[in-house]
């Protein structure tokens, strides 16, 4: 009886130490939370309107205007090459939903892509983001 008790405790411990190790899931390559600051534009133009973006690492997200003020929230997530997000601006900024997809280059920190509003991502315009 005394070695069925035993045995009962060393699983138990095992199973809390291996339990304790488990990795937090992440929404991509550990390299790639963080500020990335850049430029909007709308339809065809050129993107010359600031852009600023913090990236956290449990795949949520916050954009923020010139001062550091917080316009909008939402998720991200990178698969590959291939990042998207959502995000909603806060009501005193509009409270409309955008959608951007398009390409991450982790050698660089780059994204570069397109906007749109809700379900698109591509109706709104163009995109650059550079990680600070």
């Amino acid at each position: 009886m005394k070695m069925k008790n035993i045995f009962l405790l060393l699983a138990l411990a095992a199973f809390s130490f291996f339990g304790a190790c488990k990795k937090e899931k992440q929404a991509g390559p550990a390299s790639f939370p963080g500020i990335y600051e850049g430029k909007w534009g709308a339809g065809n133009d050129t993107p010359a309107n600031f852009f600023k973006f913090e990236f956290k690492s449990d795949g949520s997200l916050i954009r923020l205007d010139e001062q550091g003020q917080t316009l909008a929230s939402g998720n991200w997530m990178v698969d590959g090459v291939q990042f998207e997000c959502t995000y909603t601006h806060t009501a005193a900024a509009g409270g409309q939903t955008h959608k951007i997809g398009g390409l991450y280059t982790d050698f660089d920190g780059l994204i570069i892509g397109t906007w749109g509003y809700s379900p698109s991502k591509v109706n709104g315009g163009n995109i650059e983001l550079t990680k600070q």
